[in-house]
């Protein structure tokens, strides 16, 4: 009878669907497509993330098995400046508590419109050392366009394992930044829209960028109207270096806070596989509070 019993549990769904580890032989942190995530949605060693803007939006449906959260829960003031990095062990926290995620696990993302939000926390996952990430490509709207299946009910997990390990080559800061404004093996790349990079619109204290960054808003990358999906990876690589972001210089992002940049920084890093891209994360709220730093206006790097 025990064997029986022991042999059942062996074939039972739940046990096969822990031992099968699901998007096997396939490289991350990468897109994923819909299709690809649709067998996984209540796999164990998944947890997906939404990610949208709206937390009404995720009580009205979202995604089978995810966890909703915000974006701004990933800053901080930090020093009397708004919307900067936490630390290591608060993100931490966050992740392996309140999200449910141990090390082993595979994070899916996904949010609106393909917006920042969702390469927003990829990067957080990155800069610990945690590659099994996932974007959805074409987000939300494309989910609901092929009519996949959505709830209104919240996953249930308990608290995950996770402990990260800081890689700073993923990170600038802003001494960092201003140590290499002249370099010629750099390209510092702005994420926000033109009109914040020449300095006709912004609400910091100083408008403008930081000279010598070059403009490329964040949704460039992008194609589609309600649905929103990465160009094809020829386009892309066209894109950056038409713009003079070629794969030999070392790259830093930045935007308003490092959520827009996030956007570029998954781009080069995982689509196009730039091998030295950093994202300033104080990014403008934390350049432009700084008077003895140099801003330049208009369109011009």
């Amino acid at each position: 009878m025990g064997f029986l019993i022991c042999l059942c549990l062996f074939f039972s769904p739940a046990f096969l669907s822990a031992q099968t580890l699901p998007f096997k032989n396939v490289s991350f942190p990468r897109p994923i497509e819909t299709g690809e995530l649709l067998p996984h949605l209540h796999h164990p060693s998944v947890r997906i993330i939404d990610m949208r803007s709206s937390l009404l939006d995720y009580l009205k449906s979202h995604l089978p098995n995810s966890v909703y959260l915000h974006f701004e829960t990933l800053m901080v003031p930090r020093g009397g400046i708004p919307a900067q990095g936490p630390d290591r062990i608060y993100l931490e926290k966050l992740i392996r508590e309140h999200l449910g995620v141990s090390n082993p696990m595979w994070v899916i993302l996904y949010s609106e419109k393909s917006n920042p939000n969702a390469t927003f926390l990829a990067w957080v996952l990155d800069y610990l050392g945690h590659k099994k990430v996932g974007i959805l490509n074409g987000g939300w709207e494309k989910w609901v366009m092929e009519r996949h299946p959505v709830t209104q009910q919240y996953p249930t997990f308990l608290p995950g394992k996770f402990f990260g390990k800081v890689m700073p080559d993923t990170l600038a800061e802003k001494k960092y930044v201003r140590e290499r404004l002249s370099s010629r093996g750099v390209v510092i790349v702005d994420a926000r829209p033109p009109k914040q990079y020449s300095g006709e619109e912004g609400e910091e204290i100083r408008k403008g960028h930081i000279p010598g960054a070059r403009s490329l808003a964040w949704e460039t990358t992008l194609e589609g109207d309600e649905v929103r999906v990465w160009k094809k990876r020829e386009d892309l690589k066209k894109l950056f270096i038409e713009s003079g972001i070629t794969k030999e210089k070392e790259v830093i992002v930045y935007c308003r806070t490092g959520r827009e940049a996030s956007h570029l920084y998954f781009t080069l890093s995982f689509i196009l596989h730039y091998p030295n891209v950093r994202l300033y994360r104080g990014s403008w709220v934390e350049w432009s509070a700084d008077p003895t730093l140099p801003i330049k206006t208009g369109p011009d790097p």
